[in-house]
């Protein structure tokens, strides 16, 4: 009886492994056939929602969640998740401040099989505390005191 040869190839060069942990994760979501996830952000307040709004794979069919796939541990011995790493992910995406004080909201796109430089996109708007500058001159004026008045 002839036993079964199994080719395994050589290991994968340095070359061909991803660099950082986020092309790991990037090649990882395309061997799963994820073309773009998307999230919307709200905040304001010292506080902010990241919420899950579609996953949409190479295929055309689209899911509301992301594959529950364990991708590391935390010290404390929890796994820590893919959808978990995505969410952080798509919260420190933008380049403002969307949680703080007035905060903001969008959306972010995440195409792991996009060019590198295409693939994140944030559409954000930030809210300002003052809509107007004329109202804040106006604040200003009413804060400072009155001439004889001490």
């Amino acid at each position: 009886m002839l036993s079964p040869y199994i080719a395994v190839g050589d290991p994968p060069s340095a070359y061909d492994v991803p660099e950082s942990r986020e092309d790991q994760i990037m090649a990882l979501l395309g061997a799963l056939g994820v073309e773009e996830i998307e999230f919307s952000l709200d905040g304001g307040g010292d506080s902010g929602d990241t919420t899950l709004e579609h996953v949409r794979y190479a295929d055309g069919h689209e899911d509301k969640r992301i594959p529950d796939i364990p991708i590391g541990f935390h010290p404390r011995g929890e796994a820590f998740t893919l959808e978990s790493y995505l969410e952080n992910l798509a919260s420190d995406l933008p380049d403002g401040d969307w949680v703080n004080n007035e905060g903001g909201y969008g959306e972010v796109f995440i195409r792991p099989t996009a060019d590198e430089d295409e693939r994140f996109e944030c559409n954000m708007t930030f809210r300002d505390e003052y809509e107007d500058e004329d109202e804040f001159d106006e604040d200003l004026e009413d804060a400072e005191p009155e001439e004889g008045a001490r």
